[in-house]
């Protein structure tokens, strides 16, 4: 996680290991003024209507507090407009509808907050659980605890309040904020190209993570994908000369994506002026490097209808390669969001696995590299090897 020893240890020994690979241009760029978040020994327990540990991780950014106080339920954001929190716990019970319709609702504390509420616990946002927290950001800036707790013991704690029981909460949180913020790197690699080096193929995931479980799934799978996308494509061209690429094909490993993007945001407004390079293409991928096994999977694609050609056109030779990928439109770009609201053609790559299963896992204990099962980073790789090879050498990719 940003702040850790481990996350700088982590770079120094990927940037070690990519120079020893003979990558071009290898190097970190500082990343200034990140939050210093760390989690320390929070407990949360029911004390009324009987006692009962509760089984949470504090949310990013949540600072100390002792507090104890009785519990409302909000089973959906709009009802908060009509039920009074005012010096009330809040524990909500929502329906997971996919992540990106859920996910608000880890995000609402500084609402909550602001309705007079004196703490908060969400509903993990997930499909399935085994009485497992899912941590992740959304307490940044309140100043009331806030913790994810499991859809076991948030659906429990509505099942009393429904029935009219009164439940009384302790929440003893000791997570806190440094009073100084950190700094961390991005992490950079290419492949400089033969004839327009300045034209530049981005392919990137993000190093940091949270700091429960490995991090495996969310994202070094990902990162392990573009390594060895970049690798293959290195070993290829010194065997055949058609490989090697006409544009650089960049890799970066980002810092502090789970605090918002921040280390990407950094290297696009350092670099965004720079006369010397021009963007062709980005991508990442930050929603599981897993094999793609149905038509669920498919790039998420920004950018003209020129440029989705081109790249219809190569998701159609994976196709024949026996990979099974689509194409759709969707601005949510995640890192490379920065370059696509520019009009750089972007893609991200969700498989089938990101609609739910991966959800089963992110930001939890659970996230260890178990997850991933035979040909999953070998498949995603080959992804982005063929994006990386086709689009740096393809002729009428056309302008950006």
């Amino acid at each position: 996680m940003v702040g850790s020893d481990s996350l700088e240890e982590a770079i120094d020994f990927l940037a070690k290991s990519l120079e020893e690979d003979d990558f071009d241009d290898v190097h970190t760029e500082e990343v200034p003024n990140l939050p210093n978040w760390v989690r320390e020994d929070d407990n949360v327990e029911i004390i009324e209507p009987r006692h009962q540990r509760l089984n949470v991780l504090a949310l990013g950014g949540c600072e100390p507090a002792n507090i104890t106080g009785e519990v409302v339920v909000i089973r959906d954001l709009d009802d908060s407009k009509f039920i009074n929190v005012s010096g009330k716990i809040v524990v909500t019970a929502q329906q997971f509808k996919g992540y990106p319709q859920t996910v608000k609702y880890r995000q609402s504390v500084k609402l909550f907050e602001s309705l007079g509420a004196i703490g908060v616990l969400i509903k993990s946002v997930t499909s399935f659980s085994i009485n497992s927290p899912h941590t992740g950001s959304g307490a940044e800036g309140a100043r009331i605890p806030a913790a994810s707790l499991t859809i076991e013991q948030a659906d429990m704690i509505d099942r009393m309040f429904q029935n009219g029981e009164k439940i009384v909460i302790r929440m003893n949180m000791k997570s806190h904020s440094e009073n100084h913020t950190t700094t961390s790197r991005n992490l950079i690699f290419q492949i400089t190209g033969e004839k327009f080096p300045s034209e530049v193929v981005l392919l990137s995931a993000h190093l940091d993570s949270w700091d429960v479980g490995q991090g495996a799934m969310d994202d070094g799978g990902g990162c392990a994908a573009v390594w060895s996308a970049l690798y293959s494509l290195k070993q290829l061209a010194k065997k055949n000369a058609a490989f090697k690429p006409k544009r650089t094909i960049r890799g970066i490993f980002w810092t502090s994506e789970e605090q918002g993007f921040l280390g990407a945001k950094h290297y696009y407004n350092t670099h965004k002026n720079d006369t010397n390079e021009t963007f062709y293409f980005v991508s990442e991928t930050d929603t599981g490097a897993f094999r793609p096994v149905n038509w669920f999977s498919h790039l998420s694609f920004s950018g003209d209808q020129q440029h989705m050609k081109r790249l219809d056109e190569i998701v159609h030779l994976l196709n024949r390669n026996g990979i099974l990928l689509g194409l759709m439109n969707n601005p949510s770009q995640g890192d490379v969001r920065f370059w696509a609201k520019d009009g750089i053609p972007s893609v991200n790559y969700i498989p089938d696995k990101a609609i739910d299963y991966y959800f089963y896992f992110h930001h939890t204990g659970g996230d260890y590299i178990t997850i991933f099962k035979d040909g999953d980073l070998e498949y995603t790789a080959s992804i982005f090897a063929v994006l990386g090879h086709i689009i740096a050498n393809m002729d009428n990719w056309g302008p950006t």
